[in-house]
């Protein structure tokens, strides 16, 4: 009996942030050369491909900044669920890429593109603004390439991002037979 107990237990976690130190002012981020400048500085001397995630409260002042991956001298395989993690668990409302090419070349890859078309879907579910991707080029001149600003990062009309108030959560709401239909999120009280 004691054994049928343990064949369906499950280990109950808890997830919380551990800053490893502060790095940041309480200045706003506005600029994706304000990201450019912090990225060149973290990133100048490496000599492997590194991603790094920026992670922006409301009012854009930095809330956490994530190394979520350490690659080879030409590559760095990132996936969005790595990369969103820092962002949820900084309850941040806007994030932006970035990443170096230790060559000095301010190329986007295919898969550099591919990634942050990635990344804007996946932010736009999450309702989480994706604001930039940004690649450094290797060595102390803060060269930097922003995806952005060059139109690799499709604008659209709304701004930067697409609007992720179109991406509302699905409700479940029973109905008067006791099954549950599905309707879109609500705005101020009404079912859209």
């Amino acid at each position: 009996m004691d054994e049928d107990k343990n064949a369906f237990a499950v280990e109950v976690v808890s997830v919380k942030l551990n800053p490893e130190f502060k790095m940041f002012s309480d200045e706003p981020i506005n600029t994706p050369s304000d990201v450019a400048r912090v990225a060149c500085d973290l990133l100048q001397d490496n000599d492997r491909e590194s991603i790094v995630i920026f992670n922006l409260r409301s009012d854009g002042r930095p809330a956490t900044c994530h190394i979520a991956g350490v690659g080879t001298i030409d590559s760095c395989m990132a996936h969005p669920r790595e990369l969103l993690k820092s962002t949820l668990l900084s309850n941040a409302s806007s994030m932006v890429i970035a990443h170096n090419h230790p060559s000095g070349s301010l190329f986007a890859s295919e898969h550099d593109i591919v990634l942050t078309a990635r990344m804007v879907q996946v932010c736009n579910l999450m309702q989480i603004r994706f604001l930039d991707h940004i690649i450094v080029a290797g060595g102390k001149d803060h060269i930097f390439m922003s995806m952005y600003e060059k139109g690799i990062l499709q604008k659209s009309p709304e701004g930067i991002m697409e609007v992720a108030e179109r991406y509302l959560p699905q409700v479940a709401e029973r109905s008067k037979n006791g099954s549950f239909d599905i309707t879109r999120g609500y705005s101020q009280g009404k079912a859209r």
